[in-house]
């Protein structure tokens, strides 16, 4: 019998985390406005979001491999939807922020469980079924600045927003509170799992998560105060942002099946050189109603698969240690969201939002040098008679 009706809940887990990451920009303008305080100030959102998410999935990959992973991804539903539901109903800041880092902490043990489980249910082909789970991260990122704009234009305000998707978290805790996770408990020991961290190809996995995460955040993060910046107002500029999301969605649905054949390595590297090229002329040329939200599309399909096919070659390439895997590359993913988004808004403040937004075409390209170590190592290690790391 197919297992693929499985893959329903996780589809709408992705869509969750979407929602959750990728809303936040959207929303800070009128946050801003709200609690009157500069970009600078406001930059702590990212800064303790990031923080709860850093520290979720840091000790979510080391708990996966030695307890149930089914009870981390449930738990980190439950965090999340208390985290959604403090955003909606606090008035003040620093209530506000802490939501914000209890989303956090939620999205990273739900983040960092989803691929581990969903590689030991679906065996066959993990790079396709990743990329397709993905896609509806992409879906959710997608919706969060249209579903924004939707409820602004209709005078509901930011927190109504975080009701919404407070809601739909509550639903999808339910759903996987049906029995059919995997009920397999980690049982590798805790210096077992240290000796991943002896691979430097494991090392090279984490830089590529962090400058793309980096790029991604800040794109996401302060585009629409840049569009602001440039006269346009925030509804319209969240939806030239969501067009961003859709060609992430679309490039891992239409690219999926390529990651298997193409190779891992490969993919991930052509996706880059396109997303650098299209992410400059995004930032560099003048805004039109037309060339921007398609270079923002073009810019999403290049980036599409680069995060779930790092995740697949982490997660297949060292099965015993698969959560800590999936937790060290999303650590890194963490890394970024903490630090880069919070760097920007203080660079805005010194500078301008397109000042801020240059940093993502250089952080891409400083990936795609990590992406060409890992290629040399392993290649290094294909050569050499005794094996120190996963070729890949």
């Amino acid at each position: 019998m197919s297992k693929n009706y499985l893959l329903v809940p996780f589809f709408l887990a992705l869509i969750v985390i979407g929602l959750g990451l990728s809303g936040i920009g959207s929303v800070v303008p009128e946050m801003t406005k709200q609690f009157g305080v500069t970009s600078a100030v406001m930059g702590r959102v990212f800064l303790f979001h990031g923080l709860g998410y850093f520290i979720s999935i840091m000790i979510a990959g080391f708990l996966g491999d030695i307890m149930q992973k089914s009870f981390l991804l449930r738990l980190g539903l439950l965090i999340s939807a208390l985290g959604f539901a403090g955003i909606a109903s606090f008035q003040g800041f620093s209530p506000v922020i802490l939501s914000f880092m209890a989303m956090g902490i939620g999205l990273g043990f739900l983040d960092c469980m989803v691929n581990p489980i969903l590689t030991e249910i679906f065996t066959k082909n993990p790079g396709t079924i990743l990329n397709i789970v993905h896609a509806f991260y992409g879906l959710g990122s997608l919706s969060a600045p249209r579903l924004y704009a939707f409820l602004s234009q209709r005078q509901y305000n930011w927190q109504n927003f975080y009701t919404l998707v407070t809601v739909i978290t509550v639903v999808v805790f339910i759903l996987f509170l049906l029995p059919f996770l995997p009920k397999s408990q980690g049982k590798m020991g805790f210096r077992n799992i240290l000796k991943i961290f002896r691979y430097r190809a494991f090392w090279f996995m984490g830089a590529i998560t962090m400058f793309y995460s980096g790029g991604v955040t800040i794109l996401n993060g302060w585009l629409v105060s840049y569009f602001k910046e440039k006269g346009l107002s925030v509804p319209i500029g969240a939806v030239y942002l969501s067009f961003f999301w859709l060609g992430l969605m679309v490039g891992r649905f239409v690219l999926s099946w390529m990651v298997d054949r193409i190779g891992h390595l490969r993919m991930i590297q052509l996706n880059t050189i396109g997303g650098i090229i299209f992410a400059s002329l995004t930032i560099s040329l003048p805004i039109s109603a037309i060339l921007t939200p398609t270079l923002l599309f073009l810019t999403g399909f290049m980036l599409s698969t680069i995060m779930p096919t790092t995740l697949t070659y982490a997660v297949v390439n060292y099965p015993e240690t698969a959560s800590t895997a999936s937790g060290w590359v999303l650590t890194n993913n963490g890394i970024a969201t903490l630090l880069f988004p919070w760097f920007g808004g203080i660079l805005a403040s010194l500078t301008s939002f397109q000042t801020t937004l240059l940093m993502v075409p250089i952080l891409l390209i400083i990936m795609l040098s990590f992406q060409w170590l890992l290629a040399g190592e392993i290649k290094k290690v294909q050569k050499s008679p005794v094996k120190t790391v996963p070729s890949g």
